[in-house]
């Protein structure tokens, strides 16, 4: 019984840390060299927070004068959070756009012991074709020294990942 409580306790207290004190957490700053091609942006930053089971993602992108920025915030206890878009910025000159009723919906959770974010993502785009749903499963993976986080994200439209990776800004 005094075993069993303490593989409970500790589980309790491991899930507790992953979502405390993520080793994702931080300011992250895209490496172009070693990253799938950001057009229509040149620079990428984000930054990674986690309070309790809420995790925020202030993502930051940027071309000459041209900036966009978007701040999604998820809860990992939550089967679906529904989270406005106001536009799509992924869409890589396709001609794809933010369709449907203007949200996305995500689906959170810790894999690895705290040190993997997957995101699975529900939209719908709008293309010259028409509507289109799409997901994105996104996959936030951290070296083993903590200093790059690699972002593979596997689109339902497309037949190759993208891949961006990041370093950590101190």
């Amino acid at each position: 019984m005094f075993r069993l409580l303490t593989i409970l306790l500790l589980g309790v207290m491991s899930a507790s840390a992953v979502a405390v004190g993520s080793p994702l957490a931080g300011r992250w700053r895209l490496d172009p060299a070693r990253s799938t091609e950001l057009s229509p942006w040149q620079n990428y930053e984000f930054t990674l927070s986690v309070a309790g089971n809420r995790i925020t993602l202030d993502r930051q992108l940027g071309a000459g004068r041209r900036g966009f920025a978007d701040v999604m915030t998820v809860d990992t206890s939550l089967p679906d959070n529904v989270v406005p878009v106001n536009l799509w910025p992924d869409n890589r000159h396709l001609g794809a756009y933010i369709g449907g009723d203007r949200t996305k919906h995500v689906r959170a959770e810790w894999l690895d012991a705290g040190r993997i974010l997957r995101l699975s993502t529900n939209l719908i785009l709008s293309t010259q074709q028409g509507e289109r749903p799409v997901n994105i499963l996104s996959d936030y993976k951290l070296s083993a020294n903590g200093a790059v986080l690699t972002l593979i994200e596997l689109r339902s439209t497309r037949n190759r990942p993208v891949v961006y990776v990041f370093t950590r800004v101190p």
